[in-house]
């Protein structure tokens, strides 16, 4: 379970990679570009992060700093699923590039949250895992990343 972790810090990275390149090659405009890039981006964070919650939570907590605590990790595990679950919805069914940065919005927000508690524990408890200090920098990059597509496509 430890080396799949580990895997999924690797799976985000590659697959923001391969979703930036499929979206710079297919979107013919800004609207199109962010339609391809927002939902899969969330669909791969949420999903990753859902995944390593639900099903190796023990594992991901190790990896992290924190201490194990199954019934906190699958409620935050079936939030951050609803979320990427919503992505592919809005995603599949085309419902537009509101509904585009409504989820980027949401997951971003999350993630942000999520940085802020990470720094947090890194400074109250001296967890100074390199995990668990990265994930506030992966929101600053996500915001970097995300928003100017995203206002792209909304101005458009």
């Amino acid at each position: 379970m430890k080396k799949l972790s580990a895997m999924m810090e690797w799976i985000r990275p590659v697959g923001i990679v391969l979703v930036y390149w499929l979206a710079m090659s297919y979107g013919q405009d800004p609207v199109a570009v962010f339609h391809i890039m927002g939902p899969a981006v969330v669909i791969i964070m949420c999903g990753t992060v859902a995944f390593e919650a639900l099903v190796i939570g023990e594992a991901g907590s190790e990896k992290i700093g924190y201490k194990p605590d199954r019934a906190y990790q699958v409620q935050s595990g079936l939030a951050v699923l609803a979320i990427g679950v919503t992505a592919l919805l809005v995603w599949v069914l085309n419902w537009g590039r509101y509904a585009d940065a409504t989820v980027v919005v949401v997951m971003l927000l999350f993630f942000s949250f999520s940085g802020v508690n990470h720094l947090l524990t890194a400074i109250v408890q001296r967890n100074f895992k390199p995990v668990n200090l990265m994930r506030p920098v992966l929101a600053l990059f996500l915001i970097g990343f995300l928003v100017p597509p995203m206002l792209k496509a909304l101005a458009h």
